[in-house]
């Protein structure tokens, strides 16, 4: 059986979906340590001004390895972010279908980052019919025997741009095509064509 590790990630992107198909089962990290300016707390979308970054912001006080790290309670984030992405989204194709099991996700979002990633990575995975193992790591391994390690993969200081081709977008009348946005850009444009997709990358 192919299996993969992953860093967790909040709406990953395109690129970090099509490797994690690839695997019949993966192993998603918990035990690294939060890393600032990572996936593990941002997605960008296509706003109506170009790429908008939604971001977690994280409590201080309850940081240190993801499974540890909590969101700042004070953030009323998981309200700002639906309302992004309905405004984003919402003449899609594909969103009414799936806004209301994202509108669930945010109105039950847990306080703990790995439980966010979790769930929203569930999503997509169920969304795609992915036929994909998930797990969550049991302890910290610097090196995994007979796992393909991809944890140090995906990052948007190093946003890659390596795509199949483009793909309808609301605003691509605005500004042109947006490479390697959120996976949810993919899956509101793209519906059920969205697995293929990756599938090409």
């Amino acid at each position: 059986m192919k299996k993969g590790l992953f860093s967790l990630s909040y709406w990953g992107p395109i690129s970090y979906y099509a490797k994690l198909i690839r695997y019949e089962e993966v192993v998603l990290e918990q035990f690294d340590n939060f890393q600032k300016q990572s996936y593990r707390n941002r997605c960008y979308i296509d706003g109506p001004n170009g790429a908008l970054m939604l971001n977690l912001s994280i409590d201080h006080l309850h940081k240190g390895l993801m499974k540890e790290t909590r969101i700042a309670p004070e953030q009323n984030w998981s309200q700002q972010h639906w309302q992004a992405l309905q405004t984003s989204y919402n003449n899609s194709p594909f969103f009414d279908s799936l806004a209301p099991e994202i509108q669930s996700f945010y109105e039950h979002a847990p306080a703990h980052l790995a439980e966010v990633n979790l769930a929203s990575t569930r999503l997509v995975l169920k969304w795609l019919r992915a036929d994909v193992k998930l797990h969550l790591s049991e302890s910290w391994q610097a090196t995994w025997p007979e796992i393909q390690d991809h944890r140090q993969d995906f990052s948007p200081k190093k946003r890659s741009f390596v795509q199949a081709k483009p793909y309808p977008q609301v605003f691509d009348h605005k500004h042109g095509f947006q490479p390697e946005l959120s996976i949810l850009d993919l899956i509101f444009n793209e519906g059920p064509a969205a697995y293929d997709y990756l599938q090409e990358l």
